[in-house]
């Protein structure tokens, strides 16, 4: 394990589960991975957690041997003690898989699905037959998992039947389990004999009751942890789930756990997790609010005195908040100009969460009257707004380490003391507060000449806290209302901006509106696990209708509007949390920073050697042509499920078949039947019928639309991998990497050939001087090359990956041997013979499939499915006689298996081959180069192939 590496941090299953995927895809492959409900579909970074969870357990489960009862258990802990050798899990705790995601990533729908898979595996007898348990810590989250299943089982056919797990025993003896049936229970009801036996209420379950011989496949959310019983409960959990395993073949366990959280506090749950989708990778990947903890301590809440420096606290959070509600006007205005008429950003909210509320000393009381200080007085703040704009340019964000943008800073800097009024409490003037006792939990406030409320106190005892406080602060009157705003606070019309409370904010609430956070003395142990659920439910954002991601990370838009749009959503996406005190603050920061697995590599810069450059854009055509390949068997057992029907069922009510499957496809199946299809067409036998997928393939296939060149358009963000280089290997080796880079970026520029040339150096110097020249643009830390030689690359440095393991713990490192051998075939060459190249401007650079945009279409006749080809790298040569442009696609590997690159090949010469492209007015020309020094034959494409970085050039360079 690399020395830079916490042990702790080291996500073992993940790494495992990611280097098999593709050994192990059967495991998963020939499942629906994304579609959901009739208006949730999973995202890629879902699917990839549920890919993860299928390899895990097949990897655990052996099921596939013959003997797998003896191999059960003991290939995942080979590996486990074979490719980490510092790791300590014993064989009784490698049965599980866990899966940190964020709060607001979906993990409920991600568990859903996993259920319904979970059920087909077994079905189709491809994992063991055990009963499937849902475990949830509390009655509202297993509400919203009901609520959840039905709209699955409203939208598929392969429904998921819930049952209570105290219902076990009488469904077993009856054999009930045709479906896909899930018993489901509260976790923390788990429990021995002895106390359910004390359980007056007798919702208690003993554990030992749902032990058995064969074990469970559980899935656990671990929603809200921390309470002083979760160690003995997970021992129920895991004594469940592993069923008899001491008469089984080495006392592996029988079954499997999987663990479902937002935040990891043990070892267990590091080496054990499977996928990371943590508040990190959600943030770093555009979803939910970035986090600026402000270091504004609110310190004054602590005590009764100085108030005046309470009141500039507060004064700050109403100054962030009226300068977000400016800038949301200004963005809607500016959205209209550009014809944007569908953004759906919400109304901010600030919530203020204190641990203590009835109490005389309560953080809630305090706030509550600086409050009423600022609607009364006519507070010149200025100067506040000013102070508050110059700590604001430096404030650091979480997790992406950006900044808040200079014109939401503008907009703090101008906010004065009529902006707040208007903004936080509807007032044109100072006033005095009115209350309205809206129920037995809510206490509504609104300024005494506005028309509606802008401040709810929900808490327990509301009446209570109204008799004790209310006539103390001042409040006028009082109007009982009956009526709930907190019901109704997600609501577009809803005035609420302040809500005021304890651990409401913690559990059960979702929404989209928190802007700000007050933590008001959250000092206690039993307060302090409540900070991080409430952060979580506050990063929740939604630009546009079911997309919640930032603007900036939104495909919906044109760049260019998104890149005027943006800066001005700043205060929309961001979640300010103040806190109480200097410990509540350093516990928040140290809670946030938990989550950093990731460490940010910084300093690349572009090299601007050739500018613009040319970037293709594609359009669909009208033209259908695919053709879809069945096997032998599949075909037959098509057969006979449409002759099962009346064809009039199937063509009035086609859900019958698939809610994707047209008239028009229909037909075509129908001709395929009667051997009168052109464009359906038997070949092999590699797959079985399955009704969803079978009729969704086809019907997808039969209506895909042809790719061809919009245009040519000048780069811009296509190529961005760059700005999110990451190293695992802790912070202090990020550091001295971004060391490096600052150093390597200081340097001149090297000198090249044509400057040796030009003051008179004799040729036969000249290598040994470019040689000495390169070794100055070169580091080496660990096994990593840090390197700015290649000085036409788009960026600089690169960095390279020198071991051939390929596992590198740098995201987007080099560690591909034929691209090492490209690069330093590519240096080689231009030491040498490179005089070709004096006729151009040019440049070059790496591409990042999925990352960077840059790409070719194709079909992939093999998976039956439109695809992007990410070739490796890109070249652009500009002519400096005629400014003729010729962009040049390489791609170092790729010929082990011929059909892949024939089918690119093909998707290439339908866009590009024999047709002529303009660029700003230039002719343009595109090639496509397989980069492979094996002689081999590919035969059809040989001209596709050239083993030299100078076979290319003199292929382009006439």
């Amino acid at each position: 394990m690399p020395k830079h590496t916490s042990i702790k941090k080291h996500l073992l299953l993940s790494e495992i589960c990611n280097n098999k995927r593709v050994q192990y895809k059967e495991s998963y492959e020939n499942y629906d991975l994304k579609s959901f409900s009739a208006d949730i579909a999973l995202q890629d970074y879902q699917i990839a957690s549920l890919q993860n969870a299928l390899i895990a357990l097949d990897l655990y489960m052996c099921y596939k041997d013959s003997d797998y009862i003896k191999t059960r258990g003991e290939k995942l802990y080979r590996i486990y003690k074979e490719q980490y050798k510092d790791c300590k899990l014993e064989k009784e705790e490698i049965n599980r898989a866990s899966f940190w995601m964020a709060t607001g990533s979906g993990k409920s729908i991600v568990m859903i699905k996993l259920l319904s898979l979970l059920g087909k595996a077994i079905r189709e007898k491809k994992i063991p037959n055990k009963p499937i348990m849902l475990l949830a810590p509390n009655d509202t989250i297993l509400a919203q998992f009901k609520d959840n299943v039905a709209k699955y089982n409203n939208y598929n056919a392969d429904f998921i039947t819930l049952k209570e797990l105290r219902e076990y025993e009488s469904i077993m003896q009856n054999n009930l389990l045709s479906e896909t049936t899930v018993f489901i229970a509260r976790s923390d009801l788990l429990d021995c004999a002895q106390n359910v036996g004390k359980d007056k209420s007798a919702k208690r379950l003993d554990y030992k009751n749902y032990c058995n011989n064969e074990g469970w496949y559980i899935l656990l959310d671990e929603a809200h942890r921390g309470d002083s019983k979760e160690s003995i409960r997970k021992y129920y959990i895991n004594e469940i789930a592993c069923g008899d395993r001491l008469k089984d073949y080495e006392g592996y366990p029988k079954g499997f756990i999987f663990n479902f959280s937002a935040t990891f506090s043990d070892e267990l749950d590091f080496f054990t997790c499977a996928f990371n989708y943590n508040l990190e990778k959600f943030n770093n990947d555009g979803y939910g609010k970035n986090i600026a903890v402000l270091d504004s301590h609110l310190k004054s809440f602590s005590k009764e005195s100085d108030e005046s420096e309470r009141i500039i606290r507060i004064i700050e959070g109403f100054i962030l908040f009226s300068a977000i509600k400016q800038s949301k006007k200004e963005l809607l205005r500016k959205a209209r100009d550009f014809g944007i008429s569908n953004i759906k950003y919400h109304n901010p909210l600030i919530i203020a969460v204190s641990d203590k509320v009835n109490t005389q000393d309560a953080g809630i009381k305090l706030y509550f009257k600086a409050i009423l200080q600022i609607l009364k007085e006519d507070k010149d703040i200025q100067e506040i707004a000013q102070n508050l704009y110059e700590k604001l340019k430096n404030q650091e964000l979480y997790f992406a380490k950006d900044v808040l943008s200079d014109e939401f800073l503008e907009y703090v800097k101008n906010t004065d003391s009529k902006n707040v009024r208007e903004n936080i409490f509807y007032a044109s003037e100072p006033s005095h507060l009115e209350c309205f006792r809206a129920n037995d939990k809510e206490l509504a406030f609104k300024s005494k000449n506005a028309n509606e409320p802008f401040m709810l106190l929900n808490i327990a005892e509301a009446k209570k806290w109204e008799k004790e406080h209310l006539l103390e602060l001042g409040v006028e009157s009082f109007k009982d209302l009956q009526k709930s705003y907190f019901k109704h606070i997600n609501e577009g019309d809803s005035s609420i901006n302040i809500m005021l409370g304890s651990k409401v904010f913690s559990e059960g609430w979702d929404s989209n509106r928190v802007n700000l956070i007050y933590f008001i003395n959250i000092g206690s142990k039993n307060a302090k696990k409540y900070v991080l659920q409430t952060i979580g439910r506050g990063v929740r954002i939604e630009p546009f209708s079911n997309v919640r991601k930032r603007m900036r990370y939104c495909d919906i838009h044109e760049y260019s509007t998104k890149q005027i749009l943006s800066p001005l959503a700043c205060g929309l996406e961001t979640l300010f949390i103040l806190a109480s005190d200097n410990e509540a603050i350093k516990y928040i920061l140290e809670e946030i920073e938990s989550f950093i697995t990731q460490y940010p590599l910084k300093g690349f810069k572009k090299t601007n050697t050739l500018s613009p450059l040319p970037t293709p854009k594609y359009k669909n055509t009208e033209s259908k042509e695919r053709i879809y390949k069945i096997g032998k068997k599949e075909s037959e057992e098509l057969k006979e499920y449409i002759q099962s029907f009346d064809e009039d069922v199937l063509t009035l009510n086609t859900c019958v078949i698939h809610k994707e499957c047209s008239y028009d496809t229909l037909r075509e199946i129908k001709d395929f039947l009667d051997d009168k299809s052109e464009r359906i067409i038997q070949y092999g036998d590699f797959q079985e019928f399955d009704k969803n997928k079978t009729f969704s393939h086809i019907h997808r296939i039969l209506n895909v639309r042809n790719k061809e060149l919009k245009e040519f358009v000048d780069l811009s963000d296509e190529i961005n991998h760059y700005q999110s280089f990451k190293t695992t290997l802790g912070e202090s080796f990020a550091n001295e990497i971004n060391g490096i880079i600052k150093t390597l970026n200081v340097y001149k520029a090297l000198k090249t050939r044509e400057d040796l040339q030009k003051e008179g150096v004799a040729e036969e110097y000249i290598p040994a001087i470019l040689e000495s020249e390169a070794k100055k643009q070169s580091r080496i830390i660990d096994s990593y090359q840090i390197s700015a030689k290649l000085r036409e690359h788009y960026y600089n440095p690169l960095i390279i990956y020198n071991k051939n393991d390929r596992d590198s713990k740098i995201n987007f490192a080099i560690n591909e041997e034929s691209e090492k051998e490209f690069l330093q075939d590519l240096e080689e060459f231009l030491q040498g013979d490179s005089e070709k190249l004096m006729k151009y401007e040019w440049c070059f650079s790496k591409l990042v499939e999925n990352i960077d945009t840059l790409y070719i279409p194709y079909f992939d006749s093999e998976a039956q499915s439109e695809r992007k080809f990410y070739p490796d790298f890109i070249f652009w040569f500009k002519s400096k006689e005629n400014g003729e442009y010729t962009i040049i696609f390489i791609d170092p590997k790729g010929l082990k298996i011929e059909a892949n690159p024939r089918d690119k090949i093909k998707g290439f010469e339908a866009i590009f081959k024999d047709k002529e492209f303009l660029y700003r007015g230039k002719k343009i020309q595109t090639y496509l180069f397989y980069y492979n020094k094996n002689v081999g034959e590919f035969i059809g494409f040989e001209k596709y192939k050239k083993s030299s970085v100078k076979e290319i050039i003199d292929e382009i360079v006439k």
